[in-house]
């Protein structure tokens, strides 16, 4: 290795460990752990960011996908024909958006993708809390002088709890609630054993009807605390255009009503597009059917 290849990896390493200083040790080690089995290969040694897929021969820009590992079966088969998938964990089961933990994490991720997946322009998606940080980073990238071409976001809220949403939220919630407790019993009692799925079950209904939380949680012990009076993240007004995806009798079903659109469309200067899928249960969603949606979104978009 000669001089100039030595200074140029002595920079990388500075520049690694100066964006990993501006995440909580903490919070850096839970996001490192939480993707430890994801497929695919990170952009740099001890990196959030994964490459997850790479086709043998890409047509157009690859994928950032804000999420977790329930969508990389579907991203991978469909969006992945003809992209490059990169992806990176949310926030949810971990840690809360607040507005520290976003824009710190917004501001890692699009050093790592200016540094690592140079594009002349880029397309993201993010699911739920996770669309957080799709819309962050996406922000982001556009102050450091990027292009993003597409931002889409599946099952985000943004509206404001108005008289008009608490009473229509709380129907979608029942649709929602309901659709969770079916899709879970089906699950169960798909055991070979009968006791067990009767069993389950129980646990299931006194979970989901009585609001009671399973006992001995694991994922309790790896939760990212913060403080209660810290400030949830906030949507700030995006200059491009959003492309929203939600199910249509989840929990957030109620944006089908024009006028909670309304709260969306002034977030977005260059106007939103809205669309539906069946589904009724916002915990499990048909990915496969919200995927295509999203490639279809996306086929216009090198």
């Amino acid at each position: 290795m000669d001089i100039i290849e030595r200074r140029k990896l002595h920079r990388e390493v500075s520049e690694r460990r100066k964006m990993n200083r501006e995440l909580p040790s903490r919070l850096y080690r839970g996001f490192l752990m939480l993707t430890s089995a994801w497929p695919g290969q990170r952009v740099a040694e001890n990196s959030l960011l994964i490459k997850l897929h790479q086709p043998s021969n890409p047509t157009k820009l690859p994928l950032v996908w804000c999420g977790g590992p329930n969508e990389m079966p579907a991203l991978i088969e469909i969006v992945g024909k003809e992209r490059a998938i990169y992806g990176l964990r949310g926030t949810y089961e971990f840690v809360m958006p607040t507005e520290e933990v976003i824009l710190k994490m917004g501001n890692y991720y699009a050093n790592e993708l200016f540094v690592h997946v140079k594009q002349d322009s880029y397309v993201i998606a993010g699911n739920c809390a996770a669309a957080y940080l799709a819309l962050e980073i996406a922000q982001q990238l556009q102050r450091r002088g990027a292009k993003v071409s597409f931002l889409g976001l599946v099952e985000r809220d943004v509206t404001g709890q108005t008289t008009s949403l608490k009473a229509v939220r709380k129907i979608f919630k029942i649709f929602d609630r309901l659709g969770t407790i079916a899709y879970e019993l089906k699950e169960t009692w798909k055991q070979e054993k009968w006791l067990t799925a009767a069993t389950n079950s129980k646990l299931i209904l006194s979970k989901r009807l009585l609001n009671k939380q399973l006992q001995q949680d694991p994922r309790e012990m790896i939760k990212y605390e913060h403080k209660s009076d810290e400030k949830m993240y906030e949507i700030q007004p995006y200059v491009g255009k959003i492309d929203l995806f939600f199910l249509k009798w989840s929990v957030f079903g109620f944006y089908q009503l024009p006028f909670f659109q309304k709260f969306w469309n002034k977030n977005a200067a260059k106007g939103t597009t809205f669309s539906f899928i069946s589904g009724v249960s916002h915990e499990y969603p048909d990915w496969f059917g919200i995927i295509k949606l999203l490639q279809e979104k996306l086929k216009d978009t090198y």
